[in-house]
């Protein structure tokens, strides 16, 4: 499943990379990309395995706010 989240915060391709691994560690990420310059951050993973809720969670974990 992929889904978009808008993300405040990132201001450069570091923020971007953040996002991104701290993602990746997740089980059930199958992909993630953040833009800092769009302001988004879209996941492929697997919903049986981890929620948006989750997701989310990680993202504010790294100083970042979930939008939406």
């Amino acid at each position: 499943m992929k889904n978009e989240i808008q993300v405040s915060g990132m201001n450069c391709p570091s923020c971007e990379m953040l996002v991104r691994e701290a993602l990746e560690d997740l089980e059930g990420i199958i992909d993630a990309d953040a833009s800092h310059q769009k302001g988004i951050v879209t996941v492929d993973y697997d919903p049986k395995l981890v929620s948006i809720a989750t997701i989310t969670m990680v993202i504010e974990k790294q100083g970042f706010k979930v939008v939406s």
